[in-house]
């Protein structure tokens, strides 16, 4: 059994506003807004309201940075939320940073979790998390997590801290 590819850069849990071009499993030609769930330096996991063909080229416009790039669609992600459809895309232009974002080092642990960066409403202290993407997904959804703040001793609905181009 083949392994898997090592990651490149880790996963970071960032909800940026895009605009994606391409043609659907019709061959109708759209564009149509949504967002990233996830993004790392050689690509990201979108949320979409169309269906895509794996290997099909897709361009995506960071509604926040106004850069775009060419992206393939590598797959079909598991799960939908509200019509949406998850799907992994890989950056085709493997210097293009359209995110805006410093990408840190890969660490081991990045290989199995994304990084999301959450604060605490009360004291704005901030923790970063190391987290499956299925809880990434449940607290973008439901917009935080409930947690106990180790400074403030508050029990609260921490969020992901928003995002800030660099």
């Amino acid at each position: 059994m083949e392994s898997a590819r090592p990651r490149r850069s880790p996963r970071l849990a960032m909800m940026l506003p895009i605009r994606v071009f391409g043609f659907d499993y019709h061959g109708v030609d759209f564009v149509q807004d949504g967002s990233t769930a996830v993004v790392n330096q050689h690509g990201a996991k979108i949320w979409l309201n169309r269906n895509l063909i794996p290997e099909q080229e897709i361009r995506i416009l960071c509604q926040v940075t106004q850069h775009d790039s060419v992206f393939r669609v590598v797959c079909r992600a598991v799960g939908t939320e509200r019509d949406s459809i998850f799907w992994g895309v890989e950056c085709l232009e493997s210097n293009h940073n359209i995110w805006g974002i410093e990408f840190p080092e890969a660490e081991p642990e990045d290989q199995r979790s994304v990084r999301m960066m959450i604060q605490c409403p009360e004291c704005r202290a901030r923790e970063l998390l190391h987290a499956e993407e299925r809880l990434v997904e449940v607290v973008q959804e439901m917009g935080g997590l409930l947690r106990n703040c180790r400074c403030c001793g508050k029990s609260s609905v921490w969020k992901p801290v928003p995002y800030a181009p660099f």
